[in-house]
C-alpha cells in the first residue's frame, strides 16, 4: 500500500485472532503436558481484547509480562519519553485488569527499545527487561539506583520464525542440536536457552508438537532448570550475579 494509506490488514489480524483463539490454548496444553512453566509476553491491546486467555495462563501457573501496547510502533518512534511511558503504562494497566497481577517484566516490540526505555521500566517497577541480545547469560543493569535484570531475547537460541522454513523434522533437529551445544558448554559455566514461540506461528499443530518433543528431550538431561523470566530475574537479583 502507498505510504500514509490507512487500511485494515486482515491477514495480520486473522493470524493474531487464530493465535489467541486456538494457538495459545494449544501451547498451554503442551506446557501442561510436559510440566513446564513459561513466560507469556502480551501487548496491552491483546490483554484488552482477549483477557480470558491471560487469566487462563495465570491459572495454569505462568508469568504474564508486558510487550508494549501493540506491535505497530517501536519505542524509538515516539517523539518524547512521555509518549513512550504513556503507552507502556497503558499496557501494564490492561494486563493487570485482565490477570489481577501487575506484570514485572517488559520487552519492546522488535525488540527495539528507545534510549528512554530502561529508565521507564525502572520507574514502573519492572524487575527484568528482554530488549538486549548481547550476552549468553543474564546480567544486572543499574538504572538510577534501581536494579533491572537484562535477560535478552533469544540470543542464543531461537524463535519459531527462525525454525519455520526448516520443516518440522528440521526444526526439531535444529533445537536438539542447539540445545546439545548449550548443554555441553554449561559444564564450564552457566548458559541460558530461550525458545520463543508465537501463538499464531508456533501454536499451529505441527510446530506445537515440535515444541512438545523438544521439551521432553531437554527434560531428559540432568541439571536443566525450566523457569520463567521472572524466576531467572529473582535468582540473579538474590545472588547478585
Amino acid at each position: 500500500m502507498p505510504s500514509g494509506t490507512e487500511y485494515i490488514d486482515f491477514l495480520a489480524l486473522g493470524a493474531r485472532e487464530y493465535g489467541a483463539n486456538f494457538g495459545f490454548r494449544r501451547l498451554l496444553d503442551v506446557l501442561d503436558k510436559v510440566r513446564v512453566k513459561a513466560t507469556v509476553l502480551t501487548s496491552g491491546l491483546m490483554a484488552e481484547l482477549f483477557p480470558e486467555t491471560l487469566k487462563e495462563a495465570v491459572l495454569r501457573g505462568h508469568e504474564v509480562a508486558c510487550h508494549h501496547w501493540d506491535q505497530s510502533k517501536h519505542p524509538f518512534e515516539y517523539a518524547t519519553m512521555e509518549e513512550e511511558r504513556e503507552a507502556i503504562t497503558r499496557s501494564v494497566e490492561a494486563i493487570e485488569r485482565a490477570t489481577g497481577i501487575r506484570p514485572l517484566g517488559y520487552m519492546s516490540p522488535g525488540p527495539r527499545p528507545s534510549p528512554y526505555t530502561l529508565e521507564i521500566c525502572a520507574s514502573l517497577g519492572f524487575q527484568w527487561n528482554g530488549d538486549y541480545c548481547d550476552t549468553d547469560v543474564p546480567y544486572t543493569i543499574n538504572v538510577n539506583g534501581k536494579k533491572l535484570v537484562s535477560l535478552g531475547y533469544v540470543r542464543p537460541a531461537y524463535t519459531d520464525n527462525d525454525l519455520l522454513s526448516l520443516g518440522l523434522d528440521g526444526a526439531l533437529r535444529q533445537l536438539k542440536d542447539e540445545f546439545d551445544a548449550h548443554y555441553e558448554e554449561s559444564a564450564a559455566h552457566p548458559m541460558k536457552f530461550r525458545c520463543a514461540v508465537h501463538n499464531f506461528t508456533g501454536g499451529r499443530p505441527g510446530l506445537a508438537k515440535v515444541l512438545e518433543n523438544f521439551l521432553e528431550y531437554a527434560k531428559s538431561h540432568q541439571g536443566v532448570w525450566f523457569c520463567s523470566c521472572l524466576d531467572i530475574a529473582r535468582f540473579w537479583t538474590e545472588h547478585d550475579v
